[in-house]
C-alpha cells in the first residue's frame, strides 16, 4: 500500500506522516473532490520507512513539502535550489558539490559533520561531501524543520531533508527534457517508470550537465568553475502480495569540476582577479544502494531499510589564493558505509486512541583519508619563521630571562626546494541506536506525543603523519651556524565515544477540521570529530619544538605528545529546542498558511576555523549559542490559474557563552538574520490542448556576518528569476533567467592570514528548455 500525500487539503498532513493502515479509498474520495488545478500530489510507497507516529494524521512538527509540481515551478535542481524556499533553510553553494554547508534555525556546519541530515527513500546519506548531486525521478522533497534526533538520531540536530523517488506502480510514464543557457550551459534529462506486469516495476533516470564556468582565472586563462556532472538513477520494485512489497534501488553519481573561486578583497572593499596559480579543482565518484522491505500484519508493520554507500572524491585547493606559488593541498577520500535500520509499528483503524513506533539503526562507516600539503619555499619559510618569532615571543612572556637566551633561528634551505607533509588517516566509526515513539489521545482534540533515542557512536581516528627535513641558521658571536633537523613523524591513534539520550515532548490541538496548533521540547545532537587538517601544522611544531630543546640554553622544552588528542579533537555538539506553531487550511479557497516560533538554545557549538598558517582549517567547540525564530510559509489561490506563495524567516543567533574568543552576544557567523521567497505562478489551458504557464520569484538572504567578532557582514541581498513556457500535450517548451538584475554580492567569505578572501554570486543566467512527456 503506498500513501498518497496531497497539497492544499487538510487530508494532505494526515497523509504525510506514513499510516500505511489508511485506506487508499479515503485518500481516492479526498483527492476526487479537488478540482485539476488544485491537485499537486506527492507518493510514498509503502516500504519507505516513515517514522513519526501520530492519531489524527496532524504531525506537531514544523514541515515543508515540495512536491514534483513546485520543484519544476522553483527549478530545484540541486540541494543549493532549495535555498530560501523553505523557511529558515540555507545552502549556500561554497565553491564545489563537496562543499554542502546547511544551515537551519541558526545551526550548521561550514566544513565537516553536519546538523541536517539527508534521506533518499528513508535512508541516510552518510557523508555531506555527497549531499549536493542532480538526482532525477524525484517525486517530492520533505523538510522536517527543528531537532528530528529523537526518530532520526545523529546529525538531525537542525531538522531532515527527505529525498521522495518515483514509483512506477503509483506514476508510470516518463519525461525528457533539455536545456541550453549561457555560459555554456548544457543539461539533458531523462526519467522513465515502467509496469512489468501486476507484481514488478521499473525506474530509472539520467542527467547529464556541463558548464564553461562563470569565472576567469587571470594566471590560468581558464575558468575557475566549470562543470562536468553525470547521475544515474535505478530502482526496481517487486509486490508479491498485499502485505509485501519491497525495492532495489542505485545511485550513481560523477563529477569534475573546477572548484573554489575565492579572490581577496580589499579593506575599501574592491575585488580582485582571480588568480590562483595551483589547481583549484573537485572530482567525485559515488554509488549507494538501498534495499527496503515491508511486510504488513493486520496490526503491525515491520520496514527495513539497508543502505550501502560508496564516495570517492579529490580535493585540490591553493590554499594561499594567489599567484605565488606558497602552497597548496591535495585530499583524496574513500569511503565504504554500511547502514540498516528495522522499525515496528502499529497500524489499523482500532488503534484510534494510541500508535507506538520502535526502531532499531545502526551502521558502519570506515573512511581513508589521504591530505598531503605541499610547501614552496617561500611557503615553508614564512611559516616557520613565523612560528619560531611566536614561539620567542610567548617565552618572553613567561620567561623574559630564557628568552633572552635563546638563539635566533630561522629557516634556510640553500637548495630552495619545497617540500611535501604527507598525512594519512583511517577513520573506522560505528554507531548504534535503538528508539520508540508514542501518541496518545488525551482528549478528543488533544493529543501527546513522546519519544526517547538512545544512541552510542564510537571514533577512531589512526594518523601517520610524514614532515619533512628542517634547516635551520642559528645566529652565533662567531657567525651563522647552519643545522638541520631530521624529518620528523607521528603515528598513533584516538578514540572517542558518546553516548546520547535524546527525548521528544508535543502536544498538539486540533480544534477544527485544518486547523492544528502544537508545542515540541526537543533535544538535538551533533557528532564530535578529529580535526585532520590540523596535524599538518601540528608536525612542523613537533620538529622545530624538539630541535629547539636541544640547543643547550634555549630553555624551550620538547614538544609534550600527550595533548595532541586535546589539539585535534571536538567534542560533540547538543541542543534543546522549544517550539510553539501551527497550520491552517481552507482547500475551497487554496488558502494554507503556516507559523511557528522557536528557541533553539546549542551547547559546545561546533565552529570552523584556519590553522594559524592557513594551511588547513580546525573545528572547534566554541561555547554556547541561542537562537530565536519566527518562520512564515503561505500560499493562496488569487484566481483559478494564478497562485502566490511565501515563505520567510527571522533568525537570531548569538553566542551566550564563548570559550576564548570574547564573543559573547555577537552573531553566529554565516547564518541569514533574514530569508524570503515569494512567487506567483501561472497555468491556464487558453486553447483545447495549449496551455500557457509562467513564474515570477523574489529570493534574498541576509544580512550575513562571516567572522565571529562580526566586523564583516553581507547586507541583505535579493535577486529574480522568471520562467515562461507553453504545453501542447505532451510537448512544452520554457524560457528561463536567474538574476534578472544581475545582482553581484558576497555568497561566501572568510579571513586568512590578515586578508580577506570572498567568492561572488554567480551573474544573470538564461536559457531556454525543451521537455517530452511520454
Amino acid at each position: 500500500m503506498s500513501q498518497v500525500y496531497t497539497r492544499q487539503v487538510p487530508l494532505r498532513v494526515l497523509l504525510t506522516l506514513g499510516l500505511t493502515a489508511l485506506p487508499l479509498s479515503l485518500a481516492a474520495e479526498g483527492i476526487d473532490t479537488l478540482a485539476a488545478h488544485q491537485l499537486d500530489e506527492v507518493i510514498v510507497s509503502a516500504y519507505i520507512p516513515q517514522r513519526p507516529t501520530a492519531l489524527t494524521g496532524l504531525q506537531p512538527a514544523a514541515q515543508s513539502w515540495l512536491s514534483r509540481k513546485e520543484l519544476k515551478r522553483y527549478r530545484v535542481q540541486q540541494l543549493t535550489d532549495l535555498t530560501s524556499r523553505v523557511p529558515s533553510l540555507f545552502i549556500p553553494d561554497y565553491g564545489s558539490r563537496r562543499s554542502a554547508a546547511i544551515y537551519l534555525r541558526g545551526s550548521g556546519a561550514r566544513s565537516v559533520g553536519q546538523t541536517i541530515g539527508l534521506y533518499i527513500d528513508g535512508v541516510p546519506v552518510l557523508n555531506k561531501a555527497g549531499f549536493n548531486l542532480e538526482l532525477p525521478a524525484i517525486s517530492g522533497i520533505e523538510v522536517l524543520r527543528g531537532p528530528q534526533g529523537t526518530l532520526y538520531g545523529r546529525n538531525a540536530q537542525s531538522g531532515i531533508i527527505n529525498y521522495y523517488t518515483r514509483s512506477a506502480f503509483e506514476r508510470p510514464g516518463g519525461e525528457l527534457r533539455l536545456s541550453m543557457g549561457s555560459h555554456g550551459l548544457y543539461r539533458a534529462s531523462l526519467e522513465q517508470s515502467l509496469r512489468l506486469g501486476e507484481r514488478w516495476g521499473l525506474s530509472y533516470g539520467l542527467i547529464g550537465t556541463t558548464r564553461r564556468g562563470y569565472f576567469d582565472n587571470v594566471t590560468t586563462g581558464r575558468a575557475q568553475d566549470s562543470l562536468r556532472s553525470l547521475t544515474g538513477f535505478l530502482k526496481i520494485e517487486y509486490r508479491p502480495t498485499e502485505r509485501l512489497q519491497m525495492a532495489l534501488s542505485a545511485t550513481g553519481d560523477y563529477v569534475d569540476q573546477g572548484a573554489f573561486p575565492y579572490r581577496q578583497v580589499s579593506p575599501e572593499g574592491k575585488v580582485a582577479p582571480l588568480s590562483s596559480d595551483a589547481p583549484e579543482t573537485y572530482s567525485r565518484r559515488s554509488l549507494a544502494l538501498r534495499y527496503l522491505l515491508s511486510y504488513q500484519w493486520e496490526r503491525m508493520q515491520l520496514q527495513s531499510a539497508t543502505g550501502y554507500q560508496y564516495l570517492w572524491d579529490q580535493t585540490e585547493m591553493d590554499m594561499d589564493k594567489t599567484a605565488a606559488d606558497l602552497y597548496h593541498v591535495q585530499q583524496r577520500l574513500r569511503e565504504h558505509g554500511l547502514t540498516q535500520e528495522l522499525i515496528l509499528r502499529s497500524r489499523g483503524e482500532h488503534e484510534a486512541a494510541y500508535r507506538w513506533t520502535l526502531g532499531l539503526f545502526g551502521y558502519y562507516d570506515p573512511k581513508q583519508l589521504e591530505a598531503p600539503v605541499h610547501f614552496s619555499y617561500p611557503g615553508i619559510s614564512g611559516q616557520i619563521n613565523g612560528a619560531i618569532r611566536g614561539m620567542k615571543a610567548a617565552l618572553a612572556r613567561t620567561n623574559p630571562q630564557a628568552a633572552r637566551r635563546m638563539p635566533d633561528l630561522s629557516y634556510v634551505d640553500p637548495q630552495r626546494r619545497g617540500v611535501v607533509n604527507t598525512n594519512s588517516f583511517e577513520q573506522p566509526e560505528w554507531g548504534i541506536a535503538l528508539y520508540h515513539e508514542s501518541a496518545l489521545r488525551l482528549l478528543p482534540q488533544l493529543t501527546l506525543t513522546a519519544g526517547l533515542r538512545l544512541d552510542y557512536e564510537h571514533h577512531q581516528l589512526d594518523y601517520r603523519i610524514g614532515g619533512y627535513p628542517m634547516p635551520l641558521q642559528i645566529t652565533t658571536p662567531r657567525g651563522p651556524l647552519a643545522i638541520t633537523l631530521p624529518a620528523g613523524s607521528l603515528e598513533g591513534r584516538q578514540q572517542s565515544e558518546s553516548w546520547q539520550l535524546l527525548p521528544k515532548f508535543a502536544l498538539q490541538w486540533t480544534p477544527l477540521e485544518g486547523l492544528q496548533a502544537f508545542a515540541t521540547v526537543t533535544r538535538g545532537a551533533k557528532a564530535g570529530g578529529f580535526n585532520e587538517q590540523g596535524f599538518s601544522e601540528l608536525i612542523a611544531q613537533v620538529q622545530l619544538q624538539d630541535g629547539m630543546a636541544m640547543s643547550p640554553g634555549s630553555g624551550s622544552q620538547p614538544f609534550d605528545r600527550s595533548t595532541i588528542a586535546a589539539r585535534t579533537t571536538y567534542s560533540p555538539e547538543t541542543s534543546w529546542s522549544y517550539e510553539l506553531g501551527g497550520r491552517y487550511e481552507r482547500p475551497e479557497t487554496g488558502t494554507r498558511l503556516e507559523l511557528s516560533a522557536y528557541l533553539q538554545q546549542v551547547h559546545d557549538l561546533q565552529l570552523t576555523r584556519f590553522v594559524a598558517s592557513g594551511a588547513g582549517r580546525v573545528v572547534g567547540n566554541a561555547g554556547a549559542s541561542q537562537a530565536l525564530g519566527l518562520e512564515l510559509s503561505a500560499s493562496q489561490r488569487i484566481f483559478a490559474p494564478l497562485t502566490a506563495q511565501i515563505s520567510y524567516n527571522y533568525t537570531d543567533a548569538r553566542f551566550t557563552e564563548t570559550a576564548g574568543a570574547g564573543i559573547k552576544d555577537k552573531h553566529v557567523p554565516f547564518i541569514p538574520q533574514h530569508s524570503f521567497s515569494a512567487m506567483l505562478a501561472y497555468s491556464e489551458e487558453v486553447a483545447r490542448g495549449l496551455r500557457l504557464f509562467w513564474e515570477a520569484e523574489a529570493s534574498g538572504v541576509g544580512a550575513i556576518y562571516w567572522d565571529e567578532a562580526n566586523q564583516y557582514r553581507e547586507p541583505m541581498q535579493t535577486t529574480l528569476r522568471a520562467r515562461l513556457g507553453a504545453e501542447h500535450g505532451r510537448l512544452s517548451l520554457a524560457l528561463w533567467a536567474n538574476n534578472l538584475l544581475n545582482r553581484s554580492y558576497q555568497i561566501f567569505s572568510y579571513r586568512l592570514m590578515g586578508s580577506n578572501y570572498a567568492q561572488l554570486s554567480a551573474p544573470r543566467t538564461f536559457g531556454l528548455e525543451l521537455g517530452l512527456r511520454f
